[in-house]
Order: structure tokens, then sequence, then C-alpha cells
């Protein structure tokens, strides 16, 4: 009965520890009611190859009947399939390796009983979970989403320490109590936990540098930005200060025109005046001075490239949002929207779509262009074959993260939609 127990507890252990490592995404019903079935079936075999042969037996093909049904189980609701959930599943199993050691040593060396074994056992799962929910959860989860390479290396270290523990006997429970063999395992156990360490390390040190670069590159976009915005106003200041001294010339020549009586002259220079002088000025697309200034130089420049642009911005002039971070926001979708416009041959094909509205303490910005050719993902997020090409999306990911607010990026039906909640 004990040994029941122990199982279902030790079950219950793995697929925690699963949920802690991994994200998830389920899509379909049907993915789970599947994962369900065949995790149910193998189970079933297990007990029958437990009622039949003995306990000793079914623990000799335990990885059958319970590692391989976790393995397909999250594949159905995992974000991560192939390499990277199988390095997960295999920390799983190492990560279940302390508290049983633990329990051999106390009926090797104290000689309790199983019970008391098994209850050791189960109590060390306790401090294993927070052990992992508290420092080896964060950094997994974060290398999952940023890192594509390696993994095979990875597995390598657990999948040999797997393969030594079974090899050595890990599954037949009085072999592995023979003291030689305890002390072996317990080595090897001891050295795979500190090449975790150097693991953990490594992924450590890879996130801060992944977070420096994105800094760096949040950086870049913000100077770029602000440098926009500088030459704008620069170019509307230098060109008022012309008109005003120009002045004089066109009240000159329309007191020419005046007294030649040609007011259909006068009205045509004066449209043009008129609107020389609207281009030097910002147009207000909304309440908010620092959005109509972000967003006037990349309209104008889209309407340069003859791409329709259409625009329902309501943002209020006071904003908790700062003006540095609605700037990466805004300049990076639109920037992308254009490039990605810029590749239509049929100008009438080129459009894009702006939309930012707050409601309810939370601002809404969608921008949504068409495009030709495909846009690749990894993670959820478009990725650029181009040198020096895609932090634009990335930049925008890591400001919304500093609002712990939402951002998707979709395509639909030819269009290419970036969306942001805050």
């Amino acid at each position: 009965m004990m040994d029941l127990i122990e199982f279902f507890v030790t079950i219950g252990y793995s697929i925690t520890l699963m949920y802690m490592l991994l994200d998830f995404e389920v899509k379909r019903r049907k993915g789970i009611y599947l994962m369900g079935l065949i995790m149910t079936i193998l189970l079933v075999c297990g007990g029958f190859v437990w009622l039949s042969l003995g306990f000793q037996s079914f623990m000799i093909l335990y990885p059958i009947f319970v590692q391989v049904p976790l393995f397909i189980g999250f594949w159905f609701i995992s974000k991560y399939k192939g390499i990277k959930l199988f390095f997960v599943l295999l920390t799983v199993i190492v990560l279940s390796s302390p508290p049983i050691l633990l329990g051999h040593i106390v009926y090797a060396y104290f000689g309790y009983n199983d019970a008391i074994v098994s209850v050791v056992c189960l109590v060390m799962y306790l401090p294993m979970t927070f052990i992992v929910y508290k420092y080896f959860s964060p950094l997994f989860r974060y290398m999952l989403r940023n890192t594509n390479k390696g993994w095979a290396t990875f597995c390598m270290i657990p999948l040999s320490y797997n393969a030594f523990t079974y090899l050595l006997g890990r599954y037949d429970v009085e072999l592995v109590r023979e003291e030689p063999l305890l002390w072996l395992d317990t080595s090897v156990a001891i050295l795979v936990i500190a090449a975790y360490v150097l693991i953990l390390q490594f992924f450590k040190q890879t996130r801060e540098q992944l977070i420096m670069q994105n800094e760096q590159n949040i950086l870049a976009m913000q100077v770029s930005a602000l440098q926009a915005r500088a030459e704008t106003l620069k170019e509307s200041e230098e060109k008022t200060i012309l008109y005003r001294h120009d002045l004089r010339h066109h009240l000159h020549l329309i007191n020419g025109y005046l007294a030649d009586d040609k007011l259909v002259e006068i009205k045509k220079y004066i449209t043009e005046i008129e609107q020389s002088i609207d281009d030097t000025v910002s147009i207000k697309y909304c309440d908010n001075n620092a959005v109509n200034l972000i967003l006037s130089p990349y309209i104008n420049r889209a309407k340069n490239e003859r791409i329709m642009v259409e625009s329902q911005v309501y943002i209020p002039k006071e904003c908790e949002v700062s003006d540095m971070d609605l700037c990466i926001i805004l300049s990076n979708a639109i920037e992308n929207a254009i490039n990605a416009c810029m590749n239509i041959k049929d100008i009438n094909d080129r459009r894009i779509n702006i939309s930012c509205k707050s409601k309810n303490d939370k601002l809404f910005i969608q921008v949504s262009n068409n495009f030709i050719g495909e846009v690749k993902f990894v993670e959820d997020m478009p990725v650029s074959a181009e040198e020096n090409h895609g932090f634009g999306t990335k930049s925008i990911a890591a400001t919304v993260q500093k609002y712990c607010g939402l951002y998707s990026f979709t395509v639909e039906s030819g269009v290419f939609n970036a969306r942001v909640i805050l």
C-alpha cells in the first residue's frame, strides 16, 4: 500500500515540476482528451504489470509506463516540443533523484523499514519543489523562450546520468540499496547536480547578456526616435524662420497682383503659402502632444512613399505611459509597417491602419499593415533573416513587459497586426 501511495505522489511531484519548468498553450480540447487517453492507457498497462509480475518488475519498466507517458502527455499542452521538452523531462527525472537517494541512505545506514523510507522520500519532495520553483523555474523558462541552440548538448548531461542509473540498477530497489552501488549512485548524482549548477550559471549569464543587448537595442531605438523628432522640429523651425523672413516679399508680390487686379493668381498664391505653412507644423491626431510629434514624421514619410494611412488615435493629454515608451512602441511599429508596405509593388495595396484607444486606465495600440511574402515566427515573435533587423518587435515586447502589459504579433489574411495593451 505504501508503495502505491509513494508511486502516485511521485507522479504528482513529476507533473508539478513539469508545470513549473514549462509554458503551456492549450489550443484544442481534443489535445487534452488525447493526452489523457494515452497517459491512462500506459498507466493502466503499468498497473497490470505491477499486479501480474510484482512491484520489482514494474520498477524495471518504470521509464516505459511513467516517463514516456509524461513526455507524450506534455507534448500536447506545452508550447515547446522536441529537444526542449525532452531536456525538461530529463531534468525532472534528475530532480527526482535526491529524495529517493536520501530514502535509500536512511534504509542502508539506519535500518528503518520501507514505510519510514517512503515517508522520508515524500517529505523531501516539499523542499525540492520549493527549490525548483525558486531557483530553477525562472531561468529555465527564460532560456526556453530566448535560446534555440545548444539544447542537444545540454541534454547529454541528464541523459548520461539517467542511462547510468538505469544500467546501474536504480529501478531495482533491492540492488540499489547495496552500499557500494549506493555510494556510486550518490556520488554521480552530486556531480550531475553540480553540472546543473554550472548550467544555471550559464543560463543566468546568458540571460543577463540578452537583457543587456535588449537594453542597448532599446536605447538605440530611443536615440533614433528622438533624433527623428528633433529633426522634424528643427526643420519646422527653419521653415518658419524662412517664411517670416520672406513675408514682405510675399506681401510685395500680392500687392503687385492687386494692382493688376489678378484675383485668380492671388488666390492660387495664398493657397500655396497656406499649404507650405501646414507642412511646417505637426498634425494634431489626439490631445497628447508627444504622440502628435511621434506620429507626424512617420505618417508623412508613409505618405511620401505613397502608402495610404488611416488613423484613429484617442490618447489623452495625461497618460501613465511615458513619452519615451510611447515613442518606442509607435515608432517601431509604424516603421516596420512602412518597410513592409514598401515591398509591395502595387501602390493601391499599400495600407497602414493605426488605432490607439484609452479606456479604464488601459491603453490599447494596434498598427496593421499589408505585406507580401511570409512572416516567420519563433515563440510567437516575428523574426527577420536580414542582418540588424528584427529588433523593433523585441523592443516593443521589452517595453510592454515593463508595464506588465500584453503584446501580440499576428498575421490574418495578408495583414500583419501588432497589438499592445498597457
